[in-house]
């Protein structure tokens, strides 16, 4: 029987996997009367597979992208200031402009730990040897993302506008 330890699911997501056979002890979830019932039935019958769960209020800082020291990094990188870390990589005027505005915006959003985070992600990739994907969708309109690494298409160089990333 497979196990989940850990799953976010609504009740369809819990009711498929019980009828596949799975067994499912801790879930993150916004349906509980049908967990609750599953749980009191359990109880009563003294069966063994209660299912633990949380629902988003309850982990609402810890799951959210807010909440950086959750995300398994190294202190050096949520202590990153990650201004000072992407205007160094500036070479021109224009490049420190575009960087201020999207800085401008990523702050309005509340998205500084999501580019640190970012930071982490990239230096692990190429510190391990891993390759990843040139850049897809709309966030190749991103120059800060550029800068970062997380894509290789320079945004400023083919006129992209970051907006349609940051919509």
């Amino acid at each position: 029987m497979t196990q989940l330890n850990e799953v976010v699911v609504n009740e369809n997501d819990l009711v498929e996997g019980l009828l596949q056979g799975k067994t499912v002890r801790r879930i993150v979830t916004k349906d509980t009367e049908k967990i609750d019932s599953y749980n009191h039935f359990c109880s009563l019958f003294k069966f063994n597979d209660v299912i633990d769960y949380e629902t988003p209020a309850d982990s609402n800082d810890k799951y959210s992208y807010k909440n950086a020291e959750n995300w398994c990094m190294p202190d050096e990188y949520i202590q990153l200031n990650i201004i000072d870390h992407l205007l160094s990589k500036t070479q021109n005027e224009e490049q420190y402009q575009r960087v201020v505005a999207e800085l401008t915006e990523f702050e309005e959003r509340d998205m500084f730990p999501m580019l640190k985070f970012l930071v982490y992600m990239v230096d692990q990739l190429r510190n391990n040897n891993i390759m990843w994907g040139v850049g897809r969708g709309s966030s190749v309109s991103s120059y800060i993302l550029y800068l970062i690494g997380v894509h290789k298409i320079d945004s400023i160089k083919y006129d992209l506008d970051y907006k349609e990333f940051l919509r």
